[in-house]
């Protein structure tokens, strides 16, 4: 919907005072600071007109009016200008990111870190979706007489292990030749393949004492079933959230920090801008109006997001790739208040610096074999 020029300043101009100040913004404070050549009289019609049509909401206990999430949706989709990082700040994210490459837990955390750090806003980072991993290896160590340690390695870096319990007439030989054939008939497959059908052709190898194999069988099922519900979420800069005005209210911010706490409704919060997307895709008509897509940098707003603990929050997220495959998710949470295009520009450059990262630490790994 065109609002017309004039209107797109005024909803602009509110927009950017209110981000910056937090306080409901008047016409006389735009007529007087912000040099659009119109009157205070205009401005304040044109705000009310705003507010009639949804961009603008009045408090009632303020003449000054402040974005509604509709407001920032339009300043989002057609108002924000792209942000440039200063040379300042390019210098400071590459001396944060500059970290050996090690364990893939390692490096998501300290990309939650780093991103919390740069934006000042709480971050998270979910670790790579397993179920799309390929097993690397699989080892069987023996422990002592009664128990061995299963240990499975994927591409991405990522290590289970389990003890588990054996009968004690189970040689060591016959532990190092099973593992042998569990990293023959396992390695390179991915999560998804490894079935029944799978497990039955590695009993069926082994040809005797195969009753010796189920509790060892049952665990790396365990395992696997483990690692395909499983997505790890690194978060970041909780208590950043005590720097906005927004969350001053105690009951509020004792919600938010018990919201956090839960991996499953963060992980759900980060997921609900793609799902979002993916439902703009079946309705093109209204696919503008659904988000703004820069560089795979997803936003929902305010009550955009379908929990109720974030209908005063925003989220922006972005991926993070391997190759070609989208592995896990970056992103951060704040107020609606939130200065849209230094987020998307800021975390746009952070999920960037990670693809390089991972890519590097995936490829060369695999190059070594």
């Amino acid at each position: 919907m065109d609002i017309g020029e004039r209107k797109k300043q005024i909803l602009h101009s509110v927009i950017n005072e209110y981000i910056a100040s937090a306080e409901p913004v008047g016409s006389r404070h735009i007529a007087k600071n912000l040099g659009l050549g119109l009157s205070s009289a205009t401005i304040r019609n044109e705000m009310a007109d705003l507010e009639e049509m949804g961009y603008l909401e009045q408090p009632h206990t303020s003449a000054g009016r402040v974005p509604s999430d509709k407001g920032y949706r339009y300043y989002v989709n057609e108002l924000m200008g792209d942000y440039q990082l200063s040379l300042k700040e390019l210098n400071m994210l590459k001396t944060m990111m500059q970290f050996q490459l090690g364990q893939l837990d390692k490096v998501m955390k300290s990309a939650a870190d780093f991103l919390s750090q740069f934006t000042h806003y709480t971050a998270f980072a979910t670790a790579p979706e397993m179920k799309q991993g390929a097993i690397k290896t699989i080892e069987l160590v023996p422990i002592d007489v009664s128990s061995i340690l299963i240990i499975l390695v994927t591409n991405e870096g990522v290590m289970k292990n389990r003890r588990v319990m054996i009968s004690p007439n189970v040689t060591v030989e016959f532990i190092h030749k099973f593992s042998d054939l569990l990293k023959e008939k396992l390695s390179g497959y991915t999560l998804e393949e490894i079935n029944v059908v799978k497990i039955q052709e590695i009993k069926t190898a082994m040809q005797t004492n195969f009753e010796m194999l189920f509790p060892i069988l049952d665990f790396i099922s365990d395992i696997i079933e483990d690692v395909r519900k499983e997505t790890d979420v690194y978060v970041s800069g909780t208590t950043n959230i005590f720097n906005f005005p927004e969350y001053s209210d105690l009951d509020k911010a004792r919600e938010f920090l018990e919201f956090l706490d839960d991996k499953q409704s963060v992980t759900k919060a980060l997921k609900e801008p793609e799902i979002a997307e993916k439902e703009a895709e079946k309705a093109p008509k209204k696919a503008k109006e659904t988000g703004k897509d820069k560089a795979k940098v997803r936003i929902m707003i305010g009550k955009e997001n379908q929990l109720d603990v974030m209908r005063s929050s925003s989220v922006v997220t972005a991926n993070y790739y391997v190759g070609d495959r989208v592995m896990g998710k970056l992103g951060i949470i704040g107020p609606t208040r939130m200065d849209y295009s230094k987020a998307v520009a800021k975390i746009d450059r952070i999920s960037r610096y990670l693809n390089k990262i991972l890519n590097e630490l995936y490829f060369d790994d695999n190059n070594k074999e």
